[in-house]
């Protein structure tokens, strides 16, 4: 029984451990995928046009219908043949039928709608699209925001760790008059400021970690946390070949498009009202004086008939020319819209791509900084415990390579937020 509850023992805590395990950037995009209330909005309403599109492709088809009508008059109806009354029917009329319509031509109506329905779903395939890219690009930077947050927590944990070090050193000389006790106090504001330094850090990462929690879907003071992610420098095509990289990926340019589109469809439908409406029509009914009208003394019982039914609007004041001219307008309107999200278009991947650039180079710069800094602080903290240099240079080596850190880290992790950006920028799926 013992060895039993050891067992159970050991896998609640293999399983806390693995609920407790850091994701991976990949991981949390995922996540953000399956639980976005923007992509689960996208879903329905990609859908919904979905369902317009296969409504407007049953008007295609013939149309089945079915009514039925009573009637109680207050006297028979008759007529008058020469002065005599002859009734022509009961007072209790009942009358139901069944009729189908079958279009024939709608001025190509039918036709256009249905290219409207199936640009709608193109469209809201494309929202949808459009959608998880932002997703995407939002939780890689969260991600990276929060891996940031974190490695400037660790700089302000060292540092108050090496200045509270340091102040025990200057209050040690202190004591034996080596030092006045200016430098004391100087130590002592320094490992304050650095106190207060780490409290804004911690903040921080709560912050960063909250947002990140948000957009994963979970509660806000989930103690969710990332796994390393050292951003990977990787060779990248020449600017030209990312811009028509754009222009072909870009859902935004596919939406303008396909709003295009729908004008000259909508222009379609409008135009229809020039031609008539024909269709083909059969019936069958039956009229009698009980529930079922299976009695009829006075006409046949029952009946069917097939034709063919045509309708013209002749003349509406102008109505549908205007309508025509303001699908034409908007299409104008959408054409010129279209060839000014191309250039943002192309001047958001030369931004991102010369923010790339820069953070590339940032990041070299940054970590031979770095090392000068680390240097600088070894040497110099060496010589203070000798006697051979100040307080003061001591704490400014200290905050050159407190500075030196967070730039390294916000040089390593904007490298991949912004790679994450020029992929947005494309349009990678």
């Amino acid at each position: 029984m013992k060895h039993h509850w050891l067992t159970i023992l050991i896998l609640l805590v293999a399983i806390d451990g693995w609920a407790a395990a850091p994701l991976t950037i990949d991981e949390a995009v995922r996540e953000a995928l399956a639980s976005s209330p923007q992509i689960h909005e996208g879903e329905a309403y990609r859908q919904a046009a979905e369902f317009a599109t296969n409504a407007t492709r049953a008007e295609f088809l013939p149309r089945l219908s079915a009514s039925y009508a009573y009637q109680n008059l207050a006297d028979s109806p008759f007529i008058n043949i020469y002065g005599n009354q002859v009734t022509t029917n009961t007072r209790d009329q009942h009358h139901w039928e069944i009729a189908l319509h079958q279009p024939i031509f709608s001025g190509f109506a039918i036709s256009a709608r249905h290219r409207l329905a199936q640009l709608g779903l193109a469209t809201r395939t494309l929202d949808l699209q459009q959608a998880r890219q932002k997703v995407i690009v939002q939780v890689k930077q969260g991600c990276f925001d929060l891996l940031v947050a974190e490695k400037k927590l660790d700089v302000t944990e060292s540092s108050v760790t090496a200045l509270t070090a340091h102040e025990t050193d200057v209050e040690k000389f202190y004591a034996k008059g080596l030092v006045p006790l200016n430098d004391l106090l100087k130590a002592r504001v320094a490992r304050g400021d650095a106190v207060l330094q780490q409290h804004r850090a911690q903040a921080g990462v709560r912050q960063a970690r909250s947002a990140l929690c948000l957009q994963l879907g979970r509660d806000f003071d989930d103690g969710l946390e990332i796994a390393e992610a050292i951003p990977v420098i990787t060779p990248l095509p020449e600017l030209s070949a990312q811009v028509e990289g754009a222009m072909a990926n870009r859902s935004e340019i596919a939406l303008l498009e396909r709003a295009i589109e729908s004008k000259s469809s909508e222009q379609r439908v409008v135009k229809s009202d020039y031609y008539p409406n024909v269709e083909l029509f059969g019936r069958y009914q039956q009229d009698g004086e009980d529930l079922g009208a299976r009695t009829n003394e006075y006409a046949n019982q029952h009946n069917a008939s097939v034709g063919v039914q045509a309708s013209w609007e002749i003349f509406t004041f102008g109505k549908t020319r205007s309508r025509c001219a303001e699908a034409a307008a908007e299409r104008r309107a959408l054409e010129q819209t279209l060839e000014k999200i191309r250039d943002d278009i192309r001047l958001q991947v030369v931004q991102a791509r010369l923010d790339l650039d820069v953070a590339q180079g940032n990041i070299d710069t940054a970590r031979t900084a770095l090392n000068q800094a680390q240097e600088h602080w070894r040497i110099t903290d060496r010589l203070y415990r000798q006697q051979l240099t100040t307080t003061t240079e001591v704490l400014d080596a200290r905050s050159y390579l407190d500075r030196a850190r967070s730039a390294f880290y916000e040089a390593q992790y904007g490298y991949g937020s912004s790679l994450a950006l020029l992929e947005w920028a494309m349009g990678k799926p």
